[in-house]
């Protein structure tokens, strides 16, 4: 990055100097000296010194800029060429002044600051090749960082719309289990009011069961009682006396009975004999 000086302009501006004193005259021309030879403390003094005999001493501004810029000492170099831009009516000078203030913005990462500087300084001198260069070169910079700035807003954007998603799916993720536990609990209560029920009712079917053990015992004690009874009563029944016969007696039955059966082989045999009689004929 170049800077421009007017060390050797203060030199031959003969003219120029002329109407200035020989002490501020000597006072530049030995700021001057202590530039080229790297003394930039020596440099600044001898500056500051012409400009306290004459503060409309532009050129010496001018180069003590420069001097301050050399001890990266910035906000005041800055100061300087600002002082020169809008004071000055020399066109090339104040061009100049704009050119190094662009420089001094660039050092301090001020793009936007810088390629305004350099814009200044091209509307009056559009042919100066080093300024138009630095402009590009600026720009060039300001577009990358623009460019990585959207990209990290992006970026940005884009974690924040994950993180909403994940924050939304871990309070989805938490309503689903309060509900499951709201679910889980009513079951179990609803399970327990069943199973509450279901003993009463086994309670209940129990006690039926007993009252009807203890009816159907009763009846069957009041069966068992009457049976009792009945074979008590029956016991006490007279039994039936056993026909006996004596033998005259079983001989005249057994007569009977012959008799009988001989009368009805008579009547037997008096039927068959009242058939028809055939005729039979000869046949020969």
């Amino acid at each position: 990055m170049t800077y421009k000086t007017y060390i050797f302009i203060v030199l031959t501006l003969g003219s120029f100097f002329s109407l200035i004193g020989q002490s501020e005259r000597k006072m530049t021309r030995n700021g001057n000296t202590n530039y080229e030879t790297g003394n930039f403390i020596d440099a600044e003094i001898n500056y500051k010194k012409a400009l306290e005999k004459n503060s409309d001493l532009l050129e010496a501004q001018f180069n003590l800029g420069d001097a301050l810029v050399k001890q990266e000492r910035f906000d005041e170099a800055l100061e300087a060429f600002e002082k020169v831009s809008a004071s000055t009516e020399n066109q090339n000078l104040k061009a100049n002044a704009l050119h190094n203030k662009g420089n001094v913005l660039l050092s301090q990462q001020d793009l936007e600051g810088a390629i305004e500087s350099y814009k200044d300084a091209l509307r009056i001198n559009p042919k100066d090749h080093e300024t138009r260069y630095n402009y590009a070169y600026v720009k060039k910079l300001l577009d990358e960082q623009q460019q990585q700035q959207q990209n990290q807003d992006q970026q940005q954007n884009e974690d924040n719309q994950e993180e909403n998603k994940e924050e939304d799916k871990d309070q989805n993720d938490s309503s689903n289990d309060q509900d499951d536990q709201n679910n889980e609990g009513s079951e179990n209560k609803d399970q327990e009011n069943s199973e509450n029920e279901d003993d009463k009712q086994d309670q209940q079917d129990e006690g039926d069961n007993n009252n009807d053990e203890t009816e159907q015992d009763q009846q069957d004690k009041g069966q068992t009682d009457g049976e009792d009874s009945n074979e008590e009563n029956q016991g006490e029944q007279p039994k039936p006396r056993e026909n006996k016969l004596s033998p005259e007696e079983s001989q005249r039955l057994l007569d009977a009975l012959n008799q009988q059966e001989e009368k009805v082989q008579d009547k037997m045999k008096k039927h068959k004999l009242k058939g028809a009689k055939v005729k039979i004929e000869k046949d020969w």
